[in-house]
């Protein structure tokens, strides 16, 4: 199944699940606050930013987790849907902060329910990233700005 019909079908619930069924999703899924801070992230996209089991629960998304995030295309989306209580966007973005540059797809779902924002990555055809590639190292650089 593709990145949209997986994420349709999942993200009216997924203010509900526990990290175990987060991790059970085969892509990517990461939950931000309206102050940018990473509320859950599943192990998918722990692993896909380089922090593997030390996942930047409370980092800064858009400075300290992907600060390559901090452009309108992610970020503006961000902030419009705190404004507008509305977003589901996708399209392809390239993080550019890791050691390798990633190309993803990726959604972006406001939840009306718990007021938070959803970011969903994929492979750039909306397949699962599981099994794609190695995943980025870049702990040391995350050490020391999270610090």
């Amino acid at each position: 199944m593709s990145l949209e019909s997986t994420t349709r079908m999942l993200a009216p619930f997924l203010d509900r699940f526990t990290s175990e069924e987060l991790d059970a999703i085969p892509y990517g899924v990461l939950q931000l606050d309206a102050g940018g801070r990473v509320i859950s992230v599943n192990k998918v996209e722990a692993d896909e930013l380089g922090f593997g089991a030390e996942r930047p629960v409370g980092g800064e998304y858009f400075t300290e987790v992907a600060p390559s995030t901090f452009v309108h295309e992610v970020f503006g989306r961000y902030v419009e849907a705190f404004a507008s209580k509305h977003l589901d966007a996708v399209f392809r973005f390239t993080f550019s902060d890791l050691m390798l540059p990633r190309t993803v797809m990726m959604r972006m779902y406001y939840s009306t329910r718990t007021e938070t924002v959803w970011i969903f990555t994929a492979n750039p055809d909306g397949t699962s990233t599981v099994g794609a590639k190695a995943p980025n190292d870049r702990r040391g650089r995350v050490e020391r700005r999270m610090a």
